[in-house]
This record gives structure tokens, sequence and C-alpha cells, in this order.
């Protein structure tokens, strides 16, 4: 099989033309027309890619050569060429050069061709001679490089030439042990062959007799061996050129800390896409820990992941890395990789691992599925942190443009504000695009970390420390909300100077004293338009409280009397009657119903809990917020013993499912009372009550049971 590789036509001619020149029988059509810039070897081969090209013609024109050939299906030519010298390509007409295959090897600034004849054998153990060695290493790390590196940094390209058939060429390769060496790109005759030869101080072993057979043979650097190529042909041409590319992996600086990949990383920082989104490297079959890369990937996440190899012996194995560092185990069953990573809230890197049976290459390669928030291969959190902030709260620079993304199963993002200035600054939102979000700028106390000051995006003062900035979706569930912003930058905030002023008070005595009296005036006849009832206060208090007990006796006796009823209640009397006693004061209900079976309050909530109605099958709930609105709320009745008990009415109406009931937005300082019908007995039942109190979700849970 021919070894050789097409190489793109525009880089092989000068110049190329239709012109008609006159053959012997008929004209022919100038295919190519080179002219050679260079002294030394030179190979050119021209397949026909049709059934038959007629004509066919190479023409090689130099000081001391003039040859022509005409085939009209193969034509070679092998040799060496001065500078100057000038080659064609011709056919009949009716064949143009696409249907034609250029072949060939030609010297370029790069190569490194043999400038004297290299032995002929692997030299026996007892030969110290200082013999001809091809040294290279690649200067990249991981497959990634700088802008300013070249190709030809990372590998070597050699031309030799084999002078007559009995000519054959020995070329030591350097290297150490582990490293993998790529032997690829081989050019030349179809006779021609590579053996691949160990040897040290004992003797020489021949390992491969015809490498090569087709792209890249990778080779693993012998233990106390050198590592040898020797190029022969059982052709009978004369002065036959070949070339090859070696590549080196140099296993001691195969990690960007330096020394060989190890399993599990333990270089550094996990790799980041800001370094690449792809990588690769090389493992050899003596490697049994294998390789393994530690990639930057943060919570809620979703990347696409590609992993290829130069042979189907290599294992992919892919671990979780998460944030209180424990490991979960991602990997395939039949050792490939997966389409797709997933990561969860507590995700803070993913780990590839490499194991292989044979020597080869790897390629891992990683693609955003979702953009990226501010920057970060991670999705924003969706609440403040507890005490200090890590590196799961991306950290906004101040008069930067930040982009990011609610995801359609995404409702709230949150970013940190590091502020510097000691005596704080002042900032404001700039939102640069419209978008269906909520912007806040949130200030933290620094002891205590508790919000203590909020702005919807006009200019607020932050002082010295962490602060946060939330954006929460206002668009209906599962679509996707991109928006872009800028916080910017005032400066520092300055505390106004107080100058010393003169005290003039005293010009304003008189006014202040007649506007006193014209002020009070208006109370005093008040006063005395009330004197008697002000005097008999304490009876007009007695009076209004047993009125109000007494209205609550009658809510309570109407209330009861519907409930018993086992058919045709009126649920109107019954809604009535619980609004009444929500409009009733709390403490008032308490002296009224008797002591609740339940009782549980805070700063935020107060439950109280009865037994309602003679069978004692429904039970009345009263919830009273407190400063703060409640949003989303809901009553969830668990039961932690015995049965379970099921609900089967409520009132007034409310949305409930199984055990859970719906009461949607409480305000501020505001009361509700609901009657819970529950079928069931002997079972013990708890209560909680959730929502949202400014934006941060909030549970009460009383610790005492209801025994049913």
């Amino acid at each position: 099989m021919r070894r050789v590789v097409a190489l793109t036509l525009a880089m092989l001619f000068f110049s190329s033309s239709a012109a008609i020149v006159n053959g012997q029988s008929e004209d022919k059509i100038i295919l190519i027309e080179e002219n050679i810039d260079y002294d030394g070897p030179f190979w050119y081969s021209v397949s026909c890619l049709k059934v038959s090209c007629p004509g066919l013609t190479i023409e090689i024109n130099d000081i001391s050569t003039n040859y022509s050939s005409e085939n009209d299906h193969l034509l070679e030519w092998a040799g060496l060429l001065s500078s100057g010298a000038s080659l064609t390509i011709s056919s009949n007409s009716g064949i143009s050069i696409e249907d034609i295959s250029i072949q060939m090897i030609k010297v370029d600034e790069f190569s490194i061709v043999e400038n004297e004849d290299l032995i002929d054998s692997i030299p026996s153990q007892g030969d110290q001679e200082n013999y001809y060695t091809i040294i290279t290493s690649d200067v990249c790390s991981l497959g990634n490089c700088d802008l300013e590196i070249k190709n030809y940094e990372r590998q070597t390209e050699f031309i030799g030439i084999l002078d007559n058939y009995s000519d054959k060429d020995s070329i030591k390769i350097g290297g150490e042990y582990g490293d993998v060496i790529e032997v690829s790109q081989l050019y030349g005759d179809q006779h021609l062959r590579v053996e691949v030869w160990h040897r040290n101080e004992q003797g020489k072993v021949l390992i491969d007799n015809d490498l090569l057979e087709s792209g890249s043979s990778f080779l693993e650097y012998p233990e106390d061996y050198e590592l040898w190529l020797r190029i022969n042909s059982d052709s009978n041409k004369e002065s036959y050129p070949y070339k090859f590319t070696i590549y080196r992996n140099n296993q001691s600086i195969e990690a960007p800390t330096g020394g060989e990949l190890s399993v599990p990383w333990n270089h550094g920082e996990a790799l980041t896409y800001h370094d690449s989104w792809y990588y690769e490297s090389y493992i050899a079959k003596s490697d049994k820990n294998g390789d393994s890369i530690l990639f930057k990937l943060g919570a809620d996440t979703e990347v696409s992941l590609l992993c290829t190899s130069s042979n189907n012996n290599m294992i992919f194995e892919i671990f979780l890395i998460k944030h209180d560092t424990s490991i979960e185990n991602i990997s395939l069953e039949n050792g490939l990789c997966p389409d797709m990573i997933v990561s969860d809230e507590n995700t803070d890197a993913v780990e590839m691992r490499i194991k292989t049976e044979e020597t080869g290459r790897w390629n891992i390669s990683f693609n955003p599925i979702r953009k990226l928030d501010a920057g970060e291969l991670s999705d924003a959190p969706e609440s403040r942190w507890l005490i200090q902030p890590d590196e799961r709260w991306t950290k906004i620079q101040l008069d930067s443009e930040i982009t990011g993304s609610l995801h359609s199963s995404d409702n709230i993002d949150i970013y940190l504000i590091r502020i510097l200035d000691q005596n704080g600054s002042r900032v404001y939102l700039n939102q640069l695009i419209k978008s269906e979000v909520n912007y806040t700028i949130q200030e933290i106390d620094q002891v205590t970390g508790l919000l203590v000051n909020t702005s919807n995006g006009e200019t607020i003062v932050l002082p010295y420390g962490n602060h946060s900035f939330r954006i929460e979706r206002r668009a209906d569930q599962g679509i996707e909300i991109d928006y872009t912003f800028r916080l910017e930058y005032l400066g520092e905030y300055q505390e106004p100077e107080i100058e010393d002023y003169q005290d003039l008070s005293w010009m304003f005595d008189n006014f202040y004293k007649l506007i006193g009296v014209l002020f009070l005036t208006p109370l005093m006849i008040v006063i005395f338009w009330n004197r008697k009832a002000i005097i008999n206060r304490e009876k007009m208090t007695t009076d209004i409280q047993l009125h109000e007990m007494k209205r609550l006796i009658r809510i309570r006796e109407r209330l009861s009397q519907q409930l018993n009823k086992n058919e045709s209640k009126d649920e109107k009397i019954i809604d009535s009657a619980l609004k009444q006693l929500g409009e009733s004061p709390w403490n008032s209900i308490n002296e009224v119903w008797g002591k609740p079976i339940l009782t549980h309050m805070t700063e935020q909530i107060d439950i109280c809990a009865w037994k309602i109605a003679e069978n004692e099958k429904n039970l009345l709930l009263g919830i009273k917020a407190g400063n703060c609105d409640w949003e989303m709320a809901a009553m969830k009745i668990h039961f932690p013993e015995g049965a379970k008990l099921t609900i089967t009415d409520v009132s007034p109406k409310h949305i409930f499912q199984d055990d859970e009931i719906f009461l949607d937005t409480m305000k501020k300082n505001s009361q509700i009372f609901i009657r819970i019908s529950i079928s069931g007995e002997n079972a013990n039942l708890g209560l909680q009550f959730s929502g949202l109190v400014n934006g941060e979700p909030l549970a009460a849970a009383p610790n005492k049971i209801i025994h049913w």
C-alpha cells in the first residue's frame, strides 16, 4: 500500500495555466508548471483520478537532468534537484487539474535534511560514538499553545534519501523512559519500510519491522534502552527520498505544574475554559495509573463532552467533585464519554481519568450548552451566603459589563459585590438591556450577615465588605431570559463637612411661643368638650370589651351550629364567621375561644389551633403575620406517628392537595382563620407553615404535636 499523504494543490505550484503546446502527434494542455527554488531531495507523484488520463506527462529539467515520462495512470520522479530546476505536468486535451492527484516530498525552511549519509545498521552494544539523533519535544501544555508558537516548533520533519537500493538509514530518537513518540506523515515509495529497534549496552532488539501501515504510530520510549528507527527499501531504484514527522510527548513536563499527569489530579487549581475548552495528551502502555485532568465546572451547568482516542482500548472515567470534597462517579459502563455532563448545585469541578492498555493519544473537548453567567461556567446561586461568600458567588467588577441568563428552571441569580473603599462606595445600576427581571442591590451587615438596606437600581452607598446583587425572574416559568447590566462606580463616599454656624435661634423665641399657643388652643377646646368621657374612660373601655366578647361568643355559636350539621351546611355563614374572626382583636379571641391546643409565636408569625364542633373532626387555625409580608404562604399537615389523616374540606375555600393548603400572600400584621375538616382517627399531627419573607424562604414549625 502506498504510504503517502496528499498535499493541498495550492501549495504545490507557483504557476498553473491552460496553455496549449505542440506535442509530437497532438496538442497538449499544461496542467502544472513549477520552478524549484532549493537544492536537495525531491519526490513527485502524479496519479490519475479517472479511468485513464491520455497523454499524462511529467517533465523535469535540471542542470544535469532532463527527464520526461508519459503514463495514462501514474507518474513518479525521485532524486536530487538544484535550485532553478523546473517541473511541468501536461496531458491531452479533455483532462483538467481536478482529474489528477499530486503527492510530493519537498524541502522547506523548517525541514531537517540528511546532510551526510547515515549509518546503515543499528550500532552494536560496544560502539559508543555520537550517532545522529533527532531531538524534539512539545513546547505546549496539554495541546494548548501560545499564539506565537508554530506547529513546526512542536514536532520535527525529517527528510532523508536512500542513495541506492542497498542504502539504509539508521536514526536515533532522543527521549526518556515513559515518553510517547509519534511517528507520522511518512512519504516515499511503496517499497519503503521503517523498522523500530531498542538498543543498550547489552544488545539490540528488533521491535517492529514494518512501522506505519497507515496513519500514525505511537511508541513508548523504553526503559534502559535507546530508541532507533531504521529506514530501508527493497526497490531497485536509485536515489530515493523519504520523509517522516517525529513528535515527542515529554512526560516530565506533561502536567501544567511539571511532571507526569497523575490520578487523582494533584497539579494545583482546576483547569478552566479560560485556559482552553480542548485538551490532549499521550499515555503509555506502562502507565497503569493513567492520566487525569480537573476541569472547573460550577453548579447547575450543562456542557457537551467529546472524547476521542487513537485506539479503542482507552477507558474514560468521569467524576463530579463537590464543594465538600466528596466525589460522585458518573462514568458509563462501556468506558466511553457521555454526550453531556449535567452538574448539580454542589458541583465544583469535573475530573476526567484516562486509562489504556495500548500506547496512544487522547483528546477531550468541552462546550457550553447554556449561556454563561458573568462569564463563569456555573449558574449563579439562588440564595445568599450564610457567613462568608466562597467561589460559588461570582464577584461583579464595578464599571464592567455583565451578561447572564435565567434558564427555563432558574428563578434567581445572586452575585457578590466586594467593596474595598474604607468609607464605602457609591454605586448605581445601569440596565444596558431591558429584561423581564427585577434587580436589587443589597447591603449586608458585615457582622450579623443580615440584610439592612436595598436599592432597585438607584444610587446607594455600600460600606466596606461583601454585599449582594439579586436578579429575580419577572416573566413566566419556562422562558429563558437574557440580561445585561453594569454597576456604575461613582467613587468613594465622602462624609459631608459640617461647618461652624452661629446660633440665631433666639431671634425666633417669640415666634415659637406664639405658634405653640395657637397649636395648643384646639387641643384644649377638644379636652374641654370631652371632659366627661375622659373622666369616665375606664367605664367606656369595659363596655367596649364586653361588646367585643359578646360578638365573639355569637360567632363561635354560629360556627359550631353549622359545623355540627351533617348535611346542608351553609358555607356562606361559615365563611362570614371566619372573616369576622380575622377582623377581631387577636388577644380577645383567645379569651373567648379558650386555650388553644397548639400555640406557636415568633417574631414573624403567630399560629394557634382549636378543635371545634362536637364531633371534634374540625380544626380551627388562626394565623397572624408579623411585620413582613409572607408570599406563597402554605400550611402543611404532617403525621409523625399513627395513621395518616385526610383533609376533606377547607373554609374559606383554598386550594389544597394531599396534606398541604395553599394560602397565597399574607400582608404584614394581617390575620386569617381557616377551618379544616379532617377524616380519620388515632393519629398525631403536626403543622408547618412556610413561605417567602423578603424573597428568602422561611418556615415555622411548632414543636408540639396534636393528638387526634
